[in-house]
């Protein structure tokens, strides 16, 4: 059994699976190349809900529902532990419709919840207006599911980072991985500038850079990053109490209220490499899509933007599990648009493994072998 395990990356994802580990009594080393969280993981919107999973179904839906299901209890404890309220909402979310084609895609997402399950309401143009008095005028419908929810990422996984140096987790910041260190097949650790780190388990989870990883080892991780972009509007509380989706495809955008008022529109999904700067296309797309739907943001002050990189897999489900030929090797990444939510369900399945336990869920549909899902995405 692993009594020392080396996290490498100091995302959502790492720092999920480090603070499950540390309560399972394990001495978890967390590096990263740069700070940690301050990637994907600070980047992301934060909502909660199994509208996209219902389309996909199948063991990806199921693992999308667990990790949904476990934040109340996760959350309730990292703020107890940390002093650090991640902010968990139960916002609920309004899906609008402009058109014909808008409304006939929401319905169809409407559809794949019904077969889980889940229902919603469909609110006429005055009842989304009461519920919303800043919206539009020309919308034609919209869909209100109760059940979305949000957390703020920055202080959720500022929340993590709390309870890893409370309970004296080894944590190194720009410390990146240069090579791993084998034995025969065993993976042993890891050597980084600062020298050897030395563990029972080593678990990738690096997010866009894990194929860069992987290859270092030998092996072939079908993984991208894909940027999205992002605006945040500074605005009174409760100017928007709900989260809001509009568009369709490239023209998808997505609005969320803080708690302090702030709004959070995002974001497009571009294939650009490791390039991280914004756009003038991609911040017009954000502003225009926001406006829309909420006409009195364009008056209000935009505090920052920025993009993130999100890390794709080659059919958007994420890699999780041990490496094949490797001992003590295991991967957790390519969590795409889902690493959010997903991070509950990663820390507790990944804990497990390291510790040889029979994991929650049947991890052979995310095996880093697999054969794609869907169509590959690249």
């Amino acid at each position: 059994m692993a009594h020392r395990v080396i996290i490498v990356g100091g995302g959502v994802i790492g720092l999920s699976i480090a603070e499950h580990c540390l309560r399972r009594g394990l001495t978890p080393v967390v590096l990263d190349q740069g700070p940690f969280a301050r990637e994907a993981s600070w980047a992301g919107a934060g909502y909660l809900d199994l509208r996209g999973a219902s389309g996909v179904g199948g063991a990806f839906f199921s693992l999308c529902k667990k990790s949904y299901e476990l934040f109340p209890e996760w959350t309730a404890r990292l703020k107890k532990e940390s002093g650090v309220d991640p902010q968990l909402l139960g916002s609920g979310s309004l899906d609008l419709a402009f058109t014909e084609e808008e409304e006939t895609a929401i319905r169809r997402m409407e559809g794949n919840l019904k077969t889980f399950g889940h229902s919603g309401e469909w609110l006429t143009p005055s009842q989304t207006v009461q519920k919303e008095p800043g919206l539009s005028s020309r919308i034609r419908s919209a869909f209100y599911l109760k059940e979305t929810r949000q957390v703020r990422p920055p202080r959720l996984t500022r929340a993590l980072l709390q309870v890893l140096q409370k309970g004296q987790a080894e944590l190194g910041e720009l410390e990146p991985v240069e090579d791993f260190v084998l034995k025969g097949r065993q993976v042993t650790g890891v050597r980084t500038p600062r020298g050897l780190r030395e563990g029972d388990a080593v678990v990738v989870a690096a997010g866009a850079w894990s194929g860069s990883l992987a290859e270092k080892l030998g092996l072939r991780l079908a993984a991208k990053p894909f940027r999205g972009q992002v605006v945040m509007y500074r605005a009174a509380p409760g100017t928007l109490r709900h989260i809001l989706f509009t568009g369709l495809q490239k023209a998808f955008t997505y609005l969320v209220p803080r708690v302090d008022g702030h709004i959070y529109v995002g974001s497009t999904l571009e294939d650009a490499g490791f390039e991280k700067a914004t756009t003038s296309q991609g911040m017009e797309k954000l502003k225009s899509g926001a406006a829309k739907v909420l006409p009195g943001l364009s008056q209000q002050l935009i505090e920052d933007t920025w993009a993130g990189l999100r890390p794709g897999s080659m059919d958007g489900w994420p890699y999780l599990g041990r490496v094949p030929g490797r001992e003590g090797l295991f991967w957790a990444t390519g969590h795409f648009t889902h690493g959010i939510l997903l991070s509950a369900i990663t820390g507790l399945l990944m804990s497990q493994l390291v510790l040889g336990e029979r994991p929650a869920l049947d991890l052979s549909p995310f095996a880093l072998d697999r054969s794609p899902h869907s169509q590959p995405q690249f």
